[in-house]
């Protein structure tokens, strides 16, 4: 009797568990929205139909052709000042003709509204033809979000960062409403990729955080970029060996920096650059720089603080155009930004995060900066200084190291010590990643990370996942993320890393190429018992 109603019990068990399925409401996620970065969108003049920006081969190649002839003629004369008058007056039509696509005038606005995005996208990604969405998008972190929630909850935004980036808040906010209407979900996953950053931070000084899950910056701007606070203030400075180093980590190879550095092609063009920044600065601020770019607020959104009085007074004695209204109006905006959301950015994701919003943000560093100002004695992703996508963190010059010792929120090559930035335990460096370069080749590559940090739960920060603490190191080559210091290529910091050093300082054990650039945390170009230091006391800092 006892076994007849144990096996009749057991029916009714497996009879509801098998109903239950069927009425359970599946698992929401929380849709993604990623927002673009600067120039990651191309422009479109809708009159020809041709691409303008970033432009076709076709208009690169008539530019080159004329400017080719008044540089020839440059370089053949004695280079007196009158000399590099004539190669700016030849030169100003063509840079002009060249930009005026993208220009903004005085009164804030694009002066060619016949230029748009080649798409926007209002939709999920689901609703559009995929491989078009990675054409005009051209980032693998897409894949990454699809992989994350699925396509249909994935929405892409386009940045025309000729528009305000307060004018731009607006239209996120209708996607956003647009998001919570299409999925029925009460919060979003947002992420700001680079200006996107910029724009993020509009939103949230506008319309608060309360749509948000998570806000994720990704190599964003959004305390300004040195460099063009720097050039901004009028400080331009080619940097011969700054331009030989960013060629190098931009190529992964040495072939052409060895041709310049044998030929001292370099030693020969720059004091000409030198000169011609001497003699014509005002000319090219005034002429080209001031009615192409002077006027974007989105790029005034760039100035960091700390250059703000010094480039506001220098362009300002060169803008020569538009009228008293005008200029009111464009400075309104860029004091608007400047003072309501750069300055007040830190305390509205430190509320959010009180509130319970799962704030991270994501630091690229060891790579040289554009060399064109003093500041590439910066070190970042090659576009924007760590200092600034970290929210202020401690950062070591180009190739050099702090003299800190290892410890909690210390990276263990001493680069970086992230007790300064905004949020200690909740920003997340990856070494030798350039600007932007998410790859989803595989498991292991960087894509597992920005998969995991989109969506991670409240409370999540450097030490919720083993795989993925604080400091990271990115191989470009082999396509792989490793906590730094992981030689072993276990993905996890352990002693094995540490004493893989010391066989190796032995001669024990011989490294592969990727072991030894994991292991050489110092900076002496040799792998070495401080290594195997170093990894030691960052595995107890962590």
């Amino acid at each position: 009797m006892a076994k007849k109603f144990l096996s009749v019990f057991m029916a009714l068990v497996l009879a509801v568990l098998c109903v239950i399925p069927a009425f359970a409401e599946s698992e929401k996620v929380n849709p993604i929205l990623v927002i673009s970065g600067f120039s990651q969108y191309k422009f479109v003049d809708t009159v020809s139909g041709k691409q303008v920006w970033t432009p076709e081969t076709s208009i690169i190649v008539d530019l080159v052709t004329k400017a080719l002839p008044p540089l020839t003629t440059l370089l053949a004369s004695s280079k007196n000042k009158a000399d590099y008058d004539k190669f700016v007056d030849a030169i100003v039509p063509v840079a002009n003709d060249y930009l005026r696509y993208i220009s903004v005038g005085p009164d804030a606005e694009p002066v060619d509204n016949n230029v748009k995005l080649i798409d926007q996208f209002t939709g999920p990604v689901s609703n559009y033809d995929y491989a078009w969405v990675k054409t005009v998008f051209e980032n693998d972190i897409v894949d990454i979000a699809c992989d994350a929630v699925g396509k249909e909850n994935v929405w892409v935004y386009g940045l025309d960062w000729r528009v305000d980036p307060l004018v731009l808040a607006d239209e996120i906010h209708e996607y956003v409403k647009n998001i919570k209407k299409t999925t029925k979900c009460d919060k979003i996953s947002v992420s700001g990729i680079s200006m996107g950053g910029i724009v993020m931070s509009c939103y949230l000084a506008k319309y608060g955080y309360e749509d948000f899950s998570n806000i994720t910056y990704l190599s964003a701007a959004f305390t300004g970029i040195d460099y063009v606070g720097e050039m901004f203030s009028g400080n331009i400075k080619v940097d011969g060996q700054g331009l030989i180093n960013i060629i190098k980590e931009s190529m992964h190879d040495t072939s052409v920096t060895d041709i310049l550095e044998k030929t001292q092609i370099l030693d020969k063009l720059l004091p000409i650059v030198d000169d011609l920044v001497k003699y014509e600065k005002d000319r090219i601020y005034t002429e080209i720089l001031m009615p192409n770019f002077g006027y974007n607020t989105g790029l005034w959104a760039f100035c960091p603080d700390e250059y703000f009085a010094s480039a506001k007074a220098f362009m300002k004695a060169r803008m020569n155009e538009g009228t008293a209204e005008d200029a009111a109006k464009f400075w309104g905006k860029v004091d608007d930004y400047h003072n309501n959301v750069q300055l007040k950015i830190n305390d509205i994701l430190h509320a959010a995060q009180n509130d319970g919003v799962t704030v991270s943000l994501v630091s690229c560093y060891n790579l040289q900066m554009p060399p064109v100002s003093p500041a590439s004695k910066y070190m970042g992703d090659q576009v924007i200084e760590a200092r600034h996508t970290s929210g202020f963190a401690t950062v070591a010059d180009y190739g050099q190291r702090l003299n800190v010792e290892v410890g909690p929120h210390i990276a263990a090559d001493k680069m970086i010590d992230a007790n300064s930035a905004y949020f200690p335990e909740n920003t997340w460096f990856v070494k030798n990643q350039q600007h932007v370069g998410f790859s989803n080749a595989g498991t292991r590559d960087n894509g597992a990370f920005y998969k995991w940090i989109l969506t991670a739960p409240e409370g999540t920060d450097v030490y919720s996942n083993p795989r993925f603490p604080q400091f990271m190191y990115y191989f470009n080559d082999i396509k792989e993320l490793r906590p730094l210091g992981d030689v072993d290529g276990n993905m996890k910091l352990s002693i094995a890393d540490a004493k893989m050093i010391l066989k190796s300082v032995s001669g024990s054990r011989v490294l592969t190429n990727s072991q030894i650039e994991a292991a050489e945390l110092s900076g002496d170009s040799k792998v070495s018992i401080v290594d195997a230091k170093l990894v030691l006391r960052s595995i107890a800092a962590s």
